[in-house]
């Protein structure tokens, strides 16, 4: 067996037990993994046999649904958010850099800008939609820096939850168009970022190139250069010549290079080649042992431009015992597709397996390594890993990551520059977003509380802007319960035939229409699924609209093993 074959197998299993993909949604029959309701009549559809269980069309029919009901979710949210200037009066500003707070100010917003912050006793006289901030306290939007779910409801829960801008680490075409049309104001959501295909030596079931050599190495730098991606990922397994041209290239095309510390690359030769994030602390940690690895912490101080992403919440998918069961009694289950919820009930059941608690006995390292690196005064982004393991929640999911961060080590106030400032920075943003300033995009949280004294004052908050959409208390909550219901409906409870196929995509195709732009993969699988039931026409209908590169820079070379 040769070496790399050793490898690929290791990495297989270390998917298991400590992967950063979405590998699991795609692994477990498409469902979105997230945490598991603990009703009675959630357990009673456990033990259904094989045969009373909603067939693969039915399923992919039913995320297609679920998904368009909740795109017209956020598109009535847009809908009614008020029209014109808005003035948010009466507001304590938060500045995450200085740590201060300051009271009787307004802001004013026009379009997706803020055009306006001072003393409201100053404050212009426009005609403009007034909102009284009741003496709250105004933060700078949440960024989660390392995501792996772009779809409706996921966004749906970072608004609701403060997120304001998300950073996708695998990205696909579609993602793309999405991230355009937020910026164009045609889809709520938060502002995207994407990294480009994942950079392996091996495909990880259709989310890396695989480069045969240096020389094709750069080709595919140029290309997602070419296509538009935001950043050049690599993953775990990339070779010395394989890395030095990504590396090269990346600079060459200037794409900013991110992601894990390969295997056998040291942390310092990853931070001097440029790698500008280093996520879930690999390279620090070794991940074929799940243990303690590089221990160079100086690496990522010597070059200023290094940031960590820990993603410690990402570390909840393997609890068990009563720290399981608190988390699946909490409210936020209901945010997860049911087929989600059951399939993480059953697994349960039985022992835990041997890899599972290997990568539960990781947290401590994690957290060591955190505090060795706050000691140090490193750089620290705040990110989730969501929607990629159970017990993950989209939006809840990045509060949980702040008080995680301090937990570790960092005081409110760094935690909370890590979901504001550091990420603008990061992204090379300072002067678009991560504070409540003049000319600033319009993105914040409306909160009862002071962030500067812990980050649980963000599990309520009084309302969310994002580019300037101001959306109420009110109509968020309005929004989840909605959210809830749809989540809720059984898959078998679907019709599938042509007449229910061909209405589901007449709805998608007014979304389309409208600009709103969803997952080209659920797409292709419904219409793959489709096309074997006999519904050769509407299967085409949907290919359509996946609308899934073939040529130029942006098609698909990614094989699936």
């Amino acid at each position: 067996m040769t070496i790399n074959s050793i490898r690929r197998m290791r990495h297989l299993r270390m998917i298991l037990m400590f992967s950063s993909l979405g590998l699991m949604s795609t692994l477990m029959a498409q469902g979105r993994i997230g945490p598991i309701d603990t009703t009675s009549a959630v357990r009673s559809t456990v033990g259904r046999q094989v045969s009373q269980d909603a067939s693969a069309g039915q399923i992919a029919l039913h995320k297609v649904q679920q998904d368009i009901a909740i795109a017209g979710i956020l598109q009535a949210l847009q809908h009614d958010a008020p029209r014109g200037p808005v003035i948010l009066r009466n507001v304590r500003v938060v500045d995450p850099i200085q740590e201060t707070i300051t009271p009787n100010e307004s802001l004013v917003i026009e379009g997706s800008r803020i055009s306006w912050v001072g003393d409201k006793a100053k404050e212009p006289k426009i005609t403009a939609k007034v909102i009284d901030g009741a003496d709250h306290y105004v933060s700078p939007g949440l960024n989660d820096m390392h995501v792996h779910t772009s779809t409706a409801d996921g966004w749906l829960l970072d608004l609701a939850n403060g997120v304001t801008a998300v950073r996708d680490m695998a990205g696909f075409p579609w993602m793309l168009k999405a991230r355009d049309s937020i910026n164009a104001g045609r889809m709520l959501a938060p502002s995207l970022s994407v990294a480009g295909p994942l950079i392996n030596d091996y495909g990880l079931f259709g989310y890396a190139v695989v480069p045969a050599n240096s020389l094709d190495a750069r080709r595919h730098v140029r290309l997602e250069a070419a296509c538009g991606y935001d950043f050049i990922k690599l993953w775990n397994i990339v070779p010395r010549p394989i890395f030095d041209a990504v590396a090269q290239q990346a600079r060459l095309d200037g794409m900013d290079l991110i992601g894990h510390v390969p295997h056998d690359i040291s942390v310092r030769y990853a931070a001097q080649s440029g790698m500008r994030t280093m996520e879930h602390l690999k390279g620090f940690l070794d991940d074929s042992t799940l243990r303690l690895g590089d221990t160079d912490y100086g690496a990522v101080i010597d070059t200023p431009a290094v940031w960590n992403t820990p993603t410690l919440y990402a570390n909840r998918a393997f609890a068990r015992g009563d720290e399981a069961k608190a988390y699946l009694a909490s409210s936020e289950s209901q945010y997860v597709p049911l087929r989600v919820r059951r399939k993480w009930l059953a697994s349960q059941a039985g022992e835990e397996s041997a890899a599972n608690r290997q990568a539960r006995e990781a947290e401590p390292i994690l957290i060591s390594i955190v505090k060795k690196l706050v000691s140090l005064r490193a750089k620290f982004l705040a990110g989730t890993d969501a929607d990629n393991y159970p017990f993950q929640v989209m939006g809840f999911g990045l509060v949980d990551e702040l008080g995680l961060l301090q937990s570790a080590g960092l005081t409110p106030g760094e935690a909370l520059r890590a979901a504001t400032t550091e990420p603008a920075i990061a992204m090379r943003e300072a002067e678009e977003c991560g504070q409540i300033a003049q000319g600033m995009r319009a993105d914040l949280v409306l909160l009862d509380e002071n962030p500067l004294k812990g980050a649980s004052v963000f599990k309520v908050n009084r309302g969310v802007m994002v580019r300037g959409v101001w959306l109420e208390e009110s109509s968020l909550k309005s929004a989840l319960a909605k959210l809830a219901a749809i989540f809720a409906e059984p898959d078998n409870d679907v019709v599938l035939n042509e007449e229910t196929a061909r209405s589901t995509l007449s709805q998608a195709g007014e979304l389309s229409k409208d600009g709103f732009v969803l997952d080209a993969r659920q797409y292709a699988q419904l219409a793959k699924l489709l096309r074997e039931a006999g519904y050769a026409t509407t299967a085409e209908g949907f290919d359509s609209l996946a609308d899934i590169p073939r040529t130029g820079p942006c098609a698909e070379s990614r094989p699936m093993e």
